[in-house]
């Protein structure tokens, strides 16, 4: 799956393809009785007991929802989170920090009540030792080998494979091994991470450039071999190697040293499924005194690569963590922008990764020091694919940032966050940001809800209302908002909306348009 396709994955939850292969845990039934009662319910669990699949076919189960998942913290919380109408929530809390656990343990009686007016519904997913704050019902880990069966549908798999699992989340992994990889030894190798191979073959290989060109193939696989040839040359440099350096025309071939570590020549590729992930965990464990210098190779290999071969770090950055994630988009925010910004939105949106980047972002939203070409990355993905995804993140970050100059070209990017099911979230935002006595906020919300009405005619009319309904019949707030208008259409707005919105300033009381004019 590329890069781009995984940025909106999850968006919309797919309970057609789990529900299929879903597998009934002890205390689902109790957990959908109390949903069909409530509107919310708290599932507990241990993590790979297939939390995450129970709550999306709970909410499959109720019918006529359109499934969502949302996320929270202690600035975005689920107080003010808005409730659209006919929708199904999934708010995962397994990586969320104490905080915000409890800010959603206050709201969620208020927030069932606001779910009850819409007909929508919530599932939240919390991990055992959260459970008591909440009514929580506890839901089992399911056996692994029905699992296993389920997801196999029909195909048969060794006895011996089938023991291996010892939770859910294991046996889809095996489940999906089996599937794609027809020799057997190789699904038992990418299941336990090849972990006995590297052993061996780290036991047998201690020159230091052998293992250099293995991670590098691993870190750059299906690269040219000269671009990973470079890149094991610019490892040995980071990590100030002072081997023996052997003669251009001495020794092996670059081909046979690319088959030495197990990878084909020209563009390199290893032959074992799931080896280049194996080879990068193994490292990472096994040499932590490497963990920095190999921060460090990363984030100074874009200057040396293609383009195209720098964009398969962002991966294995993000599968890495937050502070290697935070570093690189430091660092290339100054040199590299586009892969910075593709790198922070990958890192904000992936299942594990992203609780500890969407808390980076907003730790940057509220320095005053951040540099520029680092904020100016924040605000790009709060405007595109943070926003898509968790616009009440996006918006709250935009924020704090929105006294940034900055923020001005990205705040026409909330138009693009305002899909038919994120619709009712943006204008609710910044209709509060009408409300504030902040002028830049406000001047930027007018500018985006007038943004709003060019882009989705559908809602125009409810748009322009609002504008006009926050002025409250005050004339200096409708002046200003007659002439924040008027400088919108100067700068390239709609004639149309801006028209009907000065049809709309026209039909108020006289005397105030009186008011107004002067």
């Amino acid at each position: 799956m590329s890069t781009d396709a995984r940025l909106l994955e999850g968006t919309r939850l797919d309970a057609r393809r789990v529900a299929r292969r879903f597998v009934e845990p002890a205390g689902f039934v109790d957990a959908l009785a109390k949903l069909l009662g409530s509107r919310a319910v708290v599932l507990a669990g241990p993590s790979g007991s297939g939390r995450r699949t129970a709550a999306t076919v709970l909410l499959d189960r109720l019918g006529g929802l359109h499934l969502v998942e949302i996320a929270v913290d202690v600035e975005a919380s689920l107080a003010r989170h808005p409730v659209a109408a006919k929708e199904g929530y999934l708010l995962d809390l397994s990586a969320a920090d104490d905080a915000t656990v409890e800010q959603v343990r206050a709201a969620l009686p208020e927030f069932a009540a606001a779910l009850d007016q819409e007909d929508s519904s919530l599932v939240v997913i919390v991990d055992d030792d959260r459970a008591a704050g909440f009514d929580a019902v506890r839901v089992a880990r399911p056996e692994p080998r029905e699992v296993l069966a389920a997801h196999l549908e029909g195909t048969e798999v060794e006895p011996a494979l089938a023991e291996l699992p010892t939770s859910a989340a294991e046996a889809v992994r095996l489940a999906e091994l089996v599937v794609s990889v027809e020799d057997r030894q190789d699904v038992l190798g990418a299941f336990t991470g090849w972990s006995r191979r590297l052993r061996e073959e780290f036991e047998r290989h201690e020159d230091v450039p052998w293992r250099a060109l293995l991670l590098a193939a691993a870190f750059l696989e299906s690269a040219f071999q000269d671009v990973v040839h470079a890149a094991a040359d610019a490892l040995l440099d980071e990590t100030r190697y002072e081997g023996p350096k052997p003669h251009p025309l001495a020794g092996e071939g670059l081909a046979a040293r690319l088959a030495g570590i197990g990878a084909s020549e020209g563009v390199v590729r290893f032959g074992r499924p799931g080896y280049a992930e194996a080879v990068i965990d193994h490292v990472w464990t096994d040499f932590p005194a490497l963990r920095e210098p190999l921060v460090a190779w990363l984030v100074g290999l874009p200057a040396i690569l293609p383009a195209e071969d720098a964009e398969r770090l962002v991966p294995r950055l993000v599968h890495l963590g937050a502070g290697p994630v935070v570093r690189a988009v430091t660092a290339w925010s100054e040199s590299a922008f586009p892969l910075a910004h593709r790198l922070l939105a990958a890192a904000a949106l992936d299942p594990v990764t992203g609780p500890d980047v969407r808390r980076v972002i907003r730790d940057w939203s509220k320095r005053r020091d951040l540099p520029r070409p680092l904020g100016e990355v924040a605000i790009a993905v709060c405007g595109a694919e943070l926003g898509s995804r968790y616009p009440h993140i996006a918006l709250t970050r935009l924020g704090s940032f929105v006294k940034r100059p900055e923020l001005t070209d990205q705040v026409a990017a909330l138009s693009t966050m305002a899909g038919e099911s994120q619709f009712a979230q943006v204008v609710t935002r910044l209709a509060r940001w009408l409300r504030e006595t902040d002028t830049t906020r406000r001047a930027l919300a007018v500018r985006a809800l007038l943004d709003e009405a060019a882009a989705q005619p559908q809602h125009r009319d409810t748009l322009l209302n609002l504008l006009v309904q926050a002025a409250g019949g005050r004339p200096a707030e409708l002046g200003a908002l007659d002439l924040a208008a008027f400088e919108w259409r100067r700068d390239g707005g709609s004639r149309d909306v801006h028209d009907q919105l000065q049809a709309k300033l026209n039909g108020v009381d006289p005397l105030l348009r009186s008011a107004i004019s002067n």
